[in-house]
C-alpha cells in the first residue's frame, strides 16, 4: 500500500522546468512572397512600358456606322443574363450559337484575369468591295499571345501571310479559293477586317496617325452596355441595294438628323438608347420639309388605332408660305405644275384648311397588300373647309377623267378619290410619296389619305368603335417626331420595304423582331431638345408576342367581316361589295392625271 501511495505522490510531484529552444522562424514564406511581389512589378511595369495605341485610330475616314463597347466581356454577360438571351441564340448560325454559349466566359476568374477588353467595329460602304466591315479589340499586353492564333484557326483555314506597307504583316484567312477575312497586330490591338483594301487602309491610318474624326468618336460613356455612332441617312444608304424601292421618307430622316451618337442600356425588360444629335443635317430640299422639329397637341393620335403594324407622327411647320416662298428661291416648285394643269391654288385649296401636325401609319398585316395598308394623316383645324376643298378638287378632277365613282358612303363618313398622281407629294414634299392613288376621308379633326379605300374603313371602324390611342393614358411624349409599333408585326411587312435578296440574310432575325412587345422612338434634332432623343426596346417572350398578334389579326378579321350597310354614288348596298367597286383598278392608273418630273415642270 505504501508503494502504492508513494506512485500516487510521484505522478503529482511538479514536472521539472526544463529550457526547451524555440524553433528558427523559416524565411522561406517571406522570400516566395517577396519574390512574387517582385515578379507582379515586373509584369505590371512591363505591361506599362509596352508601346499603346488608341482604339479609335484604327478607323479610316468614311465610315457610315461605329459601333463600340468599353467591355466585350461585361456586354456578353448583360446580354446572356437577359430576356434576349433565347432571341438571340435562335438567330444564330450553328458556330456562332457555340461561341455565345460558351462556358469559358461564365469563368468567374477568367473575367478577372482578362480585365475587359474595349472594342470598336465599322461598317464601310466601298465602291469596288461593296459593304466593307472593321473590327477592333484592345487586347492590353495580351496581344503579344496573338501568335497562337494562327495555331487555333490554322485548324479551320489556310493561312495566307500579306504585306501592308515595309513593316506591316497580316494574315488572310482563306477557306479554298474564298477570302473571309484579314487581321494583323498593332501594338496593344488586334485589328480584323472583311477585306484587304479597308485592312490596308486601317494600316494606313494607324501609322500615319489618322482616325475617325467625322462622327466624333473619341471616349466611351460610364456605365453603357454599348454605343453607335451613325447618319441615319448613312443606314439607309448602306442597306439600299435591298429596298425595294427608293425610299424618299427614310432618306429624307438622315438629312434632317444629322450625325447621331446612341447610348445604349438595360433597363429591366428593355434596352433603351439615349440619342445625342452631334450635327444638324437640315437641308433646304422637298424631302420632309413640312416637319417644324417643334413640339404639336398630338391630336391625331384620337384617329390613329391602339394596334398597329409601324406608325410616326411629327409637328408640320406653321409658316408653310415662308417655306414654300424659300423652296421657290431655289427652284424647287413641285406643286407649280399642278396649278397650272388644274387652274387651282395651292394655298386656297390645300394650305387654308391644313394643321401642324402629320402622321404616316402601316396597319396591322391583313389581305391588304404593299402600299394598299398604308395611310397618311393631316391635321386639320377646319374639318368642314377640308371637306369642301377636297370635294371641289374631286368635281373638277372629274372633268379630266373617267372616274368610276364620284364619293362612297361608309358608317356615316364619306370617302372620296382624286385621280391626280403624285398630289400629295407634290404638295406636302416626299414625305407623302407613298400615296400614288389618293383615297381621302375626314375623321374629325384628320383628313386621311390612303390607296385603298378599305385602309380608310377600317380608320373609321378604329373610330367609332373606339379603338384608337386615348391622349389621357398614352405615354407618347409631345415631341417633333414620334415612330412606334409591335416587332412581330413589322417583321411580317418587311417584304413592302426589303427584296428578297434582303429578307434571306434578315430571316434568321426573326426571333429577335418577335421578341419585341412594342418600341417607341423619339427625333428631336433641334439644338434645345439635345439628349431628348430616344430608342426604347420592350421584349418579351417570342412565342406569347406571336399568339398574341394572332389574335389581333382575326380579331380584324372579324371586323371587316361584321355586315354594314354602305352607299355607292348613292346606291344603298352591303359594304363589301361597296368597297371592292370602289377599290383601285388598273384603269384608274391610265385615267389619272400625270405631271411629268422635269426641270422645265418644276421652274413653270
Amino acid at each position: 500500500m505504501e508503494d502504492q501511495d508513494n506512485t500516487v505522490e510521484e505522478l503529482h510531484e511538479e514536472p521539472s522546468h526544463i529550457e526547451e529552444k524555440k524553433p528558427k522562424k523559416s524565411n522561406k514564406g517571406i522570400i516566395f512572397l517577396s519574390i512574387l511581389i517582385l515578379l507582379f512589378g515586373i509584369f505590371g511595369w512591363w505591361t506599362q512600358s509596352l508601346p499603346k495605341t488608341q482604339l479609335w485610330k484604327t478607323l479610316p475616314a468614311g465610315a457610315g456606322v461605329i459601333i463600340g463597347t468599353s467591355d466585350v466581356l461585361h456586354l456578353w454577360q448583360e446580354l446572356h443574363a437577359s430576356e434576349w438571351n433565347s432571341a438571340i441564340e435562335e438567330s444564330l448560325t450553328a458556330n456562332r450559337k457555340k461561341i455565345w454559349n460558351n462556358g469559358i466566359l461564365n469563368n468567374s476568374f477568367l473575367p478577372f484575369f482578362l480585365s475587359d477588353y474595349p472594342s470598336i467595329g465599322a461598317i464601310y460602304k466601298t465602291e469596288k468591295e461593296g459593304r466593307a466591315q472593321l473590327l477592333a479589340i484592345d487586347l492590353g499586353w495580351q496581344s503579344k499571345l496573338t501568335d497562337h492564333l494562327r495555331f487555333i484557326i490554322g485548324k479551320k483555314f489556310t493561312l495566307e501571310q500579306k504585306q501592308l506597307g515595309e513593316d506591316g504583316e497580316a494574315t488572310v484567312l482563306k477557306r479554298g479559293t474564298s477570302k473571309l477575312g484579314i487581321y494583323f497586330v498593332y501594338n496593344n490591338l488586334l485589328i480584323f477586317s472583311t477585306h484587304e483594301t479597308l485592312a490596308k487602309r486601317a494600316y494606313e491610318a494607324l501609322e500615319q496617325g489618322g482616325e475617325m474624326t467625322e462622327l466624333e468618336v473619341g471616349a466611351f460613356e460610364e456605365g453603357k452596355l454599348a454605343e453607335v455612332w451613325m447618319n441615319p441617312d448613312a443606314i439607309y444608304t448602306l442597306s439600299e441595294s435591298n429596298f425595294v424601292e427608293p425610299q424618299l421618307s427614310l432618306k429624307g430622316i438622315g438629312r434632317l438628323l444629322g450625325d447621331q451618337h446612341w447610348m445604349w442600356t438595360d433597363e429591366g425588360l428593355s434596352l433603351r438608347a439615349q440619342i445625342d444629335t452631334k450635327e444638324k443635317g437640315f437641308k433646304l430640299e422637298p424631302v420632309w420639309w413640312m416637319w417644324s422639329g417643334t413640339s404639336s397637341s398630338k391630336e391625331l393620335l384620337n384617329v390613329i388605332p391602339t394596334h398597329i403594324s409601324v406608325a410616326s407622327h411629327w409637328g408640320m411647320s406653321t409658316k408653310v408660305k415662308e417655306r414654300r416662298d424659300a423652296l421657290m428661291r431655289a427652284n424647287i416648285a413641285p406643286w407649280r405644275a399642278i396649278e397650272n394643269r388644274l387652274s387651282i391654288s395651292i394655298e386656297e385649296d390645300f394650305d387654308s384648311w391644313v394643321g401642324d401636325e402629320a402622321a404616316w401609319i402601316k396597319l396591322m398585316p391583313s389581305e391588304l397588300t404593299g402600299r394598299d395598308g398604308e395611310v397618311m394623316l393631316l391635321k386639320t383645324n377646319n374639318p368642314a373647309l377640308a371637306s369642301e376643298k377636297l370635294r371641289a378638287l374631286n368635281e373638277k378632277v372629274e372633268g379630266f377623267t373617267l372616274e368610276r365613282f364620284s364619293e362612297l358612303k361608309y358608317r356615316g363618313f364619306a370617302i372620296g378619290y382624286i385621280g391626280v398622281e403624285e398630289l400629295l407629294p407634290r404638295v406636302y414634299g416626299d414625305a407623302f410619296d407613298r400615296i400614288k392613288r389618293p383615297y381621302y376621308t375626314v375623321l374629325g379633326n384628320a383628313v386621311a389619305f390612303s390607296n385603298h379605300p378599305k385602309s380608310l374603313k377600317r380608320m373609321i371602324d378604329a373610330k367609332l368603335d373606339q379603338r384608337t390611342i386615348s391622349l389621357e393614358d398614352t405615354k407618347i411624349p409631345k415631341s417633333a417626331m414620334y415612330i412606334w409599333g409591335n416587332g412581330g408585326a413589322l417583321y411580317q411587312d418587311l417584304p413592302l420595304w426589303i427584296d428578297k435578296d434582303g429578307l434571306s440574310k434578315m430571316k434568321s432575325y426573326q426571333p429577335l423582331f418577335g421578341s419585341v412587345q412594342s418600341f417607341g422612338m423619339v427625333f428631336l434634332p433641334r439644338a434645345k431638345y439635345h439628349g431628348a432623343s430616344y430608342l426604347n426596346l420592350n421584349y418579351g417572350d417570342a412565342a406569347k408576342e406571336k399568339v398574341t398578334l394572332t389574335k389581333r389579326l382575326r380579331e380584324f378579321q372579324a371586323v371587316d367581316n361584321k355586315k354594314y350597310e354602305a352607299y355607292l354614288d348613292g346606291v344603298k348596298m352591303d359594304h363589301q361589295k361597296a368597297f371592292k367597286i370602289a377599290s383601285p383598278l388598273k384603269s384608274d392608273e391610265d385615267n389619272m392625271i400625270k405631271f411629268q418630273l422635269n426641270t422645265e415642270t418644276e421652274k413653270n
